[in-house]
């Protein structure tokens, strides 16, 4: 009988696939499908989906007035404004790099609560931040000779901002609402955001010519990265808390990476994996010192010697 534990890390591991395959999937998908007529569809058919699934689990599905603007601003973070810039992103750069420059959303989110002063940020946070972004500027070229920051790229980087203000505004309803019914709200208020900008898109895309494996994967990002993960992701914040549960976050570009080379037929440079590989730990090592002061540590190892 497997133990506790291995089914939450067995669970967590089932959603970064599903995200990192996502990524992909959605790539290709783009050959055929404008973004914004993508999009506008997905949420169209996917946000009932999430509120018959609150619905299922009997969640309470209302909002205080006096939370209106905040939920306003996490239906922008998490779903109205970011989805432009993570869609639009992906159509101008490769599936690995909008999973990689994604993933630096844990960087911008310590970093966001660190200026606005709701939480202290140790020195060992920063200090793997700045190995993460090192990586980044590797990832793209700045030490080799290759230096092209897209405009794919600066979206997903974008993206991740964003999304990051979306975790920081979402906290602080957290408290009155649950996870379920927090996503199921905003994203009906997100959707309001998507639709017109995508409406012009979906009028003119040509949906006869598309062949069945687009709308399998079109089936898949309605189904899984959202509505049959989301839960399970929650869950395993329930078990391991915030903190434990995001490390398995930096498994998403690997994985993206690795499945773009058979999926896309994509090239990874070796800088690019130096790169990936320097800014998964720089964000590895951010999470495991989270507790750790950097200048605790040197004036502790320094006092004998001024004795």
């Amino acid at each position: 009988m497997h133990s506790p534990r291995t089914l939450v890390y067995a669970a967590l591991s089932y959603c970064v696939m599903m995200w990192a395959l996502n990524t992909v999937l959605v790539k290709h998908l783009l050959g055929g499908i404008a973004p914004l007529a993508f999009t506008g569809m997905r949420f169209l058919i996917m946000t009932p989906l999430v509120v018959l699934l609150a619905v299922l689990r009997r969640e309470r599905l209302f909002m205080h007035v006096r939370d209106l603007p905040l939920l306003i601003a996490c239906a922008a973070c998490g779903y109205g404004v970011y989805q432009y810039f993570w869609i639009v992103g992906l159509s101008y750069t490769t599936a690995f790099a909008t999973a990689l420059l994604s993933s630096l959303t844990p960087i911008f989110t310590f970093a966001i609560v660190a200026v606005a002063r709701i939480e202290r940020v140790r020195s060992g946070r920063w200090l793997g931040a700045l190995v993460a972004l090192v990586g980044v500027a590797i990832f793209e070229g700045a030490f080799s000779g290759h230096a092209a920051f897209r405009l794919g790229d600066a979206l997903a980087l974008g993206a991740a901002a964003i999304f990051a203000f979306y975790n920081v505004l979402s906290a602080r309803l957290l408290d009155r609402y649950t996870p379920v019914a927090l996503v199921a709200i905003t994203m009906c208020i997100g959707t309001v955001m998507i639709l017109p900008g995508a409406i012009p898109q979906m009028l003119h895309q040509n949906y006869a010519h598309l062949p069945l494996a687009d709308w399998l994967i079109f089936g898949y990002a309605v189904l899984f990265p959202i509505v049959l993960t989301f839960p399970v992701w929650s869950w395993g914040i329930s078990r391991l808390g915030a903190a434990r549960t995001s490390i398995f976050q930096f498994a998403v570009p690997v994985l993206a990476g690795l499945l773009s080379i058979p999926l896309l037929h994509a090239r990874i440079a070796n800088y690019q994996i130096a790169g990936a590989v320097a800014c998964i730990g720089g964000m590895a090592f951010s999470q495991a010192l989270g507790r750790v002061s950097l200048t605790a540590l040197w004036s502790e190892r320094t006092l004998p010697l001024k004795r």
